[in-house]
């Protein structure tokens, strides 16, 4: 019976040492450099509010600030949307207003990723 204990022992060591080498040979593992880096040379921020950044939107584009969606792909409704914020490409500059990370990080793709929205009827 001693002899029993014995190799159970020894077996539960080598299935536990055996784990415990998978786990860690994950972190010895060489890996990918993380995430995605990108530079966008002389790229500029300009802060306004919601109307500054409709007039300024209309002053550069020559278009309406107000749209009809939908702009991105998944999008099934149409509705009437104003500019809230915008990325200018030939002059590298978004125009946002300053506490709406959410309206200046999208910008901030677009000065990334380029153009991603669909072609919107405007009014």
């Amino acid at each position: 019976m001693a002899r029993e204990r014995g190799h159970r022992a020894k077996a539960w060591a080598a299935i536990v040492s055996g784990l415990l080498l998978l786990t860690l040979s994950g972190c010895a593992m060489s890996h990918k450099p993380d995430g995605e880096t990108y530079e966008i040379p002389s790229l500029r921020v300009v802060f306004l509010d919601r109307p500054q950044i409709q007039a300024k939107y209309e002053e550069i584009t020559g278009q309406s600030a107000v749209m009809m969606t939908p702009r991105l792909a998944l999008d099934t409704q149409r509705r009437k949307e104003a500019v809230v914020g915008f990325y200018d490409y030939r002059t590298r500059t978004i125009y946002c207003p300053k506490m709406d990370f959410e309206i200046c990080g999208h910008e901030l793709h677009h000065a990334v990723l380029g153009r991603f929205h669909l072609e919107t009827s405007r009014e």
